[in-house]
């Protein structure tokens, strides 16, 4: 019967620690990667856009070496508001499913009013002039990362989404099935229920650590290179926030941890003492 008891306490003290580290990490990424606000607030802390301008910037003179052009055409046709104003587009795109189109029409025009200032166009050279217009609207929608699958990557995320809430909702259950569980085959020993719960408390911690310093250890974050610097970048910092995130969340179960292991103490040192009393 012992050993059927402590089974069952490990396997309750096991579903509530499992369910404790999902929920934990669950938390934290809908609350930064999954969280279109948070996304923005690093963008804006991280000068996420001033960088992407910089980016712009230098793809467009990649181009105009090619074109033959004067440098001045490519000057001043876009703006770090308009950059800004279309990243924020894009990320409504992939949370909210906007769907929203970039529009270039603004770099065009001005690209194609610069030209014209220089009165380089002619009948012979206007196709390629036109196709160079397109080439570095191309361009700024490549560096600003605008794709076509901003709306697959919606369906997808809000799939990701719902599921992820289900499997929180079953583990809610589950955690309290566990804890009534744990506490009937305890009741009668608060030493025991104190020992169970602890070791739910703990390992939970420890999965949650586990998880980041696996992370950490077979990443290279800092070497992440995706698309190109400025949204490594973020991707980077983003990682890493997360990461700093579920280890806090870690820290503050090892906190009650150490709580609940004081108050054992406590029982223990306050049972010792009517013992003595008693003798």
């Amino acid at each position: 019967m012992k050993v059927g008891k402590k089974i069952l306490n490990f396997i309750f003290v096991l579903v509530i620690a499992l369910s404790f580290t999902f929920i934990g990490v669950k938390s934290v990424v809908f609350k930064t990667i999954f969280n279109k606000e948070y996304v923005l607030e690093q963008m804006e802390t991280n000068n996420f856009y001033s960088e992407t301008y910089k980016l712009v910037e230098s793809g467009f003179e990649n181009y105009i070496g090619q074109s033959g052009l004067d440098e001045e055409v490519i000057k001043n046709i876009c703006t770090e508001d308009k950059i800004k104003n279309d990243i924020n587009i894009i990320l409504s795109n992939i949370y909210e499913g906007t769907n929203e189109k970039i529009d270039t029409s603004e770099i065009s025009n001005n690209l194609n009013s610069n030209i014209d200032k220089e009165n380089v166009r002619t009948s012979s050279n206007s196709k390629a002039i036109d196709e160079f217009v397109e080439h570095i609207c191309q361009s700024y929608k490549d560096t600003i990362i605008s794709t076509s699958y901003e709306n697959t990557i919606n369906e997808k995320y809000s799939k990701i989404t719902q599921k992820i809430t289900k499997v929180q909702n079953i583990l809610i259950i589950a955690i309290i099935i566990s804890i009534i569980g744990v506490i009937a085959l305890n009741v009668k020993d608060i030493l025991k229920l104190l020992f169970w719960t602890e070791s739910a408390v703990l390992s939970s911690a420890v999965m949650q650590l586990a998880i980041t310093t696996v992370i950490k250890s077979k990443v290279n974050i800092d070497g992440i290179k995706i698309f190109n610097d400025a949204f490594s970048n973020i991707v980077v910092t983003i990682i890493k926030d997360i990461l700093s995130k579920i280890n806090i969340i870690a820290g503050k179960f090892i906190i009650v941890y150490f709580i609940l292991v004081v108050i054992y103490a406590i029982i223990i040192l306050t049972q010792k003492k009517e013992e003595n009393q008693n003798n």
